[in-house]
Order: C-alpha cells, then structure tokens, then sequence
C-alpha cells in the first residue's frame, strides 16, 4: 500500500504537495527544471516588493508563480489533477465540489464562470458545468 500523495495534493493556504503558500522553496531550481517561464503575474509586486514570476507545466497541467529573487511560493493555478481530502476537484459539478469542500462562504461570479472561497483561498473554474482549473494562494 502506497501512502504517497498525489500529485497535487491541496491543503488549502498551508501547502501545494510540498509548496507552502507564502514561504521560500528549497529545490525552487529542480522544480522549475521541466517547466518554462511565462509572464502571467509580471508586474504585480507580492509582500516586499518581491517580483513574480511563473512557470507553466503542460506535462503537469498547472502554472506556479514564485517571488523572483526568495523563491517563495505565491499561488499555483491546476488543471490537471487536484486532490483535497483525497477527492480529485477537477471534473467534479458545483453540487458536488459544494459537497466535498463543506464550507459555507463558496460565492458564484455573476457570469457564473467560477466559484470563489475567501476562507479556501481559492477559486474554482466552471466550463461546461464542470471544474475546469483551480486557482489557489
């Protein structure tokens, strides 16, 4: 029996498998190694000045945005595999996200392209009524 977690484990704004929201990340280097840098948050300065940048992984569907110079871990966005509580997010409907989340502040936009939970950090993209992406800080 395996007890390794999934990739991507989600434990909501304490950690992304081994990210942890709002600190630096030791093997920043490796883990950008199979990804390639994209723009996304350029321009938007995080806690002191630190300047984002982002790296994209098609092979492991999500981006990651990181401060550029402490390597410490922003926000990530999924679209591949999310798992909370050992319930993969993506492909589930809202009812069933609703149930699985269990938390009572999960608001739709007004164009009810997404879901935002201020006390998951999170926000849950809806195509074709369905989880698409995930963004979480």
């Amino acid at each position: 029996m395996s007890t390794k977690e999934p990739l991507w484990t989600w434990v909501p704004e304490i950690r992304l498998n081994d990210l942890y929201f709002e600190k630096p990340y030791a093997e920043f280097k490796a883990f950008i190694a199979d990804k390639y840098y994209v723009n996304y948050a350029e321009g938007t300065a995080f806690g002191d000045e630190e300047e984002p940048v982002t790296y994209e992984s098609d092979s492991e569907g999500g981006f990651f945005v990181f401060g550029e110079k402490t390597h410490t871990f922003f926000r990530a966005q999924i679209w591949s595999n999310l798992y909370y509580k050992g319930q993969n997010l993506i492909g589930l409907t809202p009812k069933e996200l609703k149930a699985v989340l269990d938390v009572d502040d999960l608001q739709k936009d007004k164009n009810n392209y997404c879901y935002d939970s201020r006390k998951l950090g999170a926000t849950f993209w809806i195509e074709n009524k369905i989880v698409e992406a995930i963004s979480m800080s």
